[in-house]
């Protein structure tokens, strides 16, 4: 097992402006306020004491690889969503000039209590275009008598190419057993029969980003889980949907998933949580590779809600040099953006889907794009339910989607969709 620690350790430079009320500019746009104290302006800058450690684990990954690596195209896509019916879900309220494409999840996945979706991100492969959408177990905590939450973070693979033939496969995140003993990195709250070489990622797992063929997950106190997409693995059927890892014979198996996605490194980051959201995006320029992390925090909170990017190199690690940097996004009213469940930024522009805010054509979301050193941000009306941000570079789509399920307001709310970057730009 490897580690490498990455430090970076300065002071943050700010740039000072004047500041002045700003609304919304359209009257499509919501005109609420919050009691915020307002903010000073500023433009993103070196983030101080910020200091990533990776742990290497693929030498666990590779006690895996007798049973043989998959890539996405070599997966069996056994569920069927709908484009048809995505903008009636509860709370959907985009404007029908700003409608693009979306999809709903089978009657199954549209209904569960045991998931909810959360993380979105994207990839193509060969001639295929994909989504990967986290997906956490929830527990009691969420919803009364749900014994679901050991089963940690599932991954639906979906394949987009044809908007009118939309097929998936949930797929199971795993770790290395021996992280069972690291509270930091495993927590298990209701009981399941454990298995050998491998276990749950229970984590909430609210964002997911890809570059090249690693993939980034959320982890909201951790820092970021790093998967890859040419390493899945099959397992065995279970019908008692109990069991994970290794039996004794040697048959893998995953809570009855077909498939499982092992964990091959992490990274432990201190001063940037909570960890909400991530999506990869750009720097001062196109060819500068950024993940930025956003941090969901309620106007309640004392703490000021930031958003925190890596530069990445061309394997798709995080790197000393440049070091992270931080912006400080400022709201419609001047004041921070509370409640910030997706991220995606490039150059001086950053996207935010954000909940929590006043109910405004059926939805309590917002869509916020700040300029760095703008005195305030713009809101713009956004579906109910948002989470994580996907930027689509080969279209300049950006991927939302909604998480709850339908008994909660007595219709659908679940849905995936994508608007132009440019009409809210």
């Amino acid at each position: 097992m490897k580690v490498r620690t990455y430090c970076v350790a300065a002071i943050a430079a700010t740039t000072l402006l004047a500041c002045a009320k700003q609304t919304q500019p359209t009257p499509a746009d919501d005109t609420s306020t919050t009691n915020n104290k307002a903010r000073v302006p500023v433009v993103n800058s070196i983030a101080a004491n910020v200091t990533a450690t990776y742990t290497d684990e693929s030498s666990f990954v590779s006690t895996l690889s007798s049973y043989g690596y998959k890539t996405p195209d070599q997966l069996s896509l056994n569920r069927v969503g709908t484009s048809s019916g995505y903008t009636a879900v509860y709370g959907f309220n985009i404007p029908a000039a700003n409608q693009v494409k979306g999809f709903k999840w089978n009657d199954g996945d549209e209904g569960t209590t045991d998931w909810r979706p959360q993380g979105i991100t994207g990839f193509t492969w060969g001639s295929k275009n994909y989504l990967l959408i986290t997906w956490y177990g929830v527990g009691p905590d969420d919803i009364a008598g749900v014994n679901n939450q050991q089963k940690g973070v599932r991954v639906s693979l979906v394949d987009i190419t044809s908007m009118s033939n939309i097929t998936y496969r949930h797929i199971l995140l795993v770790q290395n057993k021996a992280n069972m003993s690291n509270s930091a990195l495993y927590k298990a709250t209701n009981p399941y029969t454990q298995l050998d070489s491998y276990a749950p990622v229970t984590i909430h797992g609210g964002g997911i980003a890809c570059y090249g063929s690693k993939v980034y997950v959320a982890d909201t106190k951790l820092g970021i889980r790093v998967f890859d997409l040419t390493q899945f693995v099959s397992a065995a059927g279970d019908a008692t949907e109990t069991r994970c890892g290794a039996d004794t014979n040697g048959t893998l198996q995953a809570f009855n998933y077909a498939y499982i996605l092992p964990e091959t490194g992490y990274y432990k980051i201190t001063n940037a949580s909570p960890f909400s959201c991530i999506e990869t995006g750009t720097g001062t320029t196109a060819s500068d590779i950024m993940l930025w992390t956003g941090q969901y925090i309620t106007e309640d909170e004392t703490a000021v809600p930031k958003v925190f990017g890596f530069h990445l190199n061309t394997s798709g690690q995080i790197v000393t040099s440049p070091a992270p940097e931080v912006i400080t996004p400022i709201d419609n009213d001047n004041t921070n953006v509370n409640g910030i469940q997706g991220v995606y930024r490039a150059g001086a522009k950053t996207f935010m889907s954000t909940t929590g805010n006043s109910s405004y054509e059926g939805s309590t979301a917002r869509l916020t794009r700040y300029n760095d050193g703008a005195a305030a941000g713009v809101r713009y009306r956004w579906p109910h339910g948002a989470e994580d941000l996907y930027y689509e570079t080969g279209t300049g789509y950006l991927w939302n989607l909604t998480e709850y399920e339908t008994q909660k307001y007595g219709t659908d709310n679940r849905c995936v969709f994508a608007v132009r970057v440019s009409d809210y730009d």
